[in-house]
């Protein structure tokens, strides 16, 4: 067993500073050998893995079958979702059998991580997977566009009528202030040096336009529950973890200003941490119905200390 304490941290790939140990972990979904280390940052808490991986490492933890690039169709929503979105954030264009004054009531509670509409509006999704995402927003209106290097998940997304690149942001070489919303969404933490992703984005944004960003929470209340058996610490996976308040700090280095930042929770973190938890081999606490009474009461107790298991966050181009 290797000594923790001589562990050898890397500088923090937020802001520099240094890193102290934090903690070791396996691959508790895809069972990689190997234990993976990480670090965080002795300034702004920034969780990440130490040392960080080269790219051929990264591309080694993503098996074929990973989840995000299984063939997915765009959810319907339901008439109380279309009436808040219609109300809400400007999807005027959306017909709903719910009165548009309890779209309006229903908006101040619920849905609260939709995004604002921009008619005719460019879309661009990095990191998209097999696309489920943006064949949900075309069917709200938007042109959508994805980036994604998998080419399996490329060719679902293609097969399904998306555009698609195939590689990394940076290598598609968009035009400057070129989209109406870029949204990266659970690919931040995925990222070794996110700093130059940031800065692209806020490149290829028109002026005015936004960039939504949604991400783990490094101090979830299911963190400080679960440790090193939280679900969303996806190790090796997720080589960055963060907070709100550096997530913030990263998007300002670029120039973003901030809109909005709030966290949630649903019940499967709490449900797939307690099976990583217990080392449940048997029926998955998400088909226990006491267990999920459990999970919906964690997720009020993660909302009333404002400290959800991830974070949704909208930064605006100035």
């Amino acid at each position: 067993m290797s000594d923790h304490t001589s562990i050898q941290t890397q500088p923090c790939p937020i802001c520099n500073a240094p890193g102290q140990y934090a903690y070791t972990g396996k691959d508790l979904l895809c069972a990689l050998p190997g234990e993976f280390h990480y670090a965080t940052c002795s300034r702004c808490k920034t969780v990440y893995q130490t040392p960080m991986p080269d790219m051929e490492t990264i591309a080694s933890f993503y098996p074929d079958d990973y989840d995000v690039y299984r063939p997915a169709k765009a959810k319907a929503r339901n008439p109380l979702q279309k009436a808040v979105l219609r109300t809400t954030y400007g999807y005027r264009h959306l017909s709903s059998s719910v009165p548009d004054w309890i779209g309006r009531l229903v908006g101040t509670l619920a849905y609260r991580n939709s995004i604002p509409y921009k008619t005719d509006g460019r879309l661009l999704d990095i990191g998209c997977g097999s696309g489920k995402f943006l064949l949900s927003m075309r069917q709200l209106g938007w042109q959508a566009q994805g980036v994604e290097f998998n080419t399996s998940a490329v060719e679902i997304c293609r097969d399904a009528g998306l555009e698609i690149f195939r590689g990394e942001l940076a290598a598609a070489t968009f035009p400057d202030n070129h989209f109406d919303l870029v949204t990266a969404r659970h690919l931040i933490e995925h990222i070794a040096d996110p700093k130059p992703l940031i800065k692209e984005i806020f490149r290829i944004l028109k002026p005015g336009s936004i960039m939504v960003l949604v991400t783990p929470n490094s101090q979830a209340l299911g963190r400080g529950w679960f440790g090193t058996n939280w679900y969303a610490n996806d190790v090796p996976r997720h080589l960055t973890l963060f907070n709100p308040n550096n997530l913030q700090q990263l998007a300002a280095q670029a120039g973003f200003q901030k809109v909005a930042i709030r966290t949630s929770s649903s019940p499967k973190i709490f449900l797939n941490s307690w099976d990583y938890l217990t080392h449940n081999t048997g029926k998955p606490s998400k088909h226990r119905k006491i267990r999920r009474f459990f999970a919906r009461a964690y997720v009020l107790a993660a909302a009333l200390s404002r400290s959800g298991d991830e974070i949704f966050a909208i930064f605006q181009k100035p």
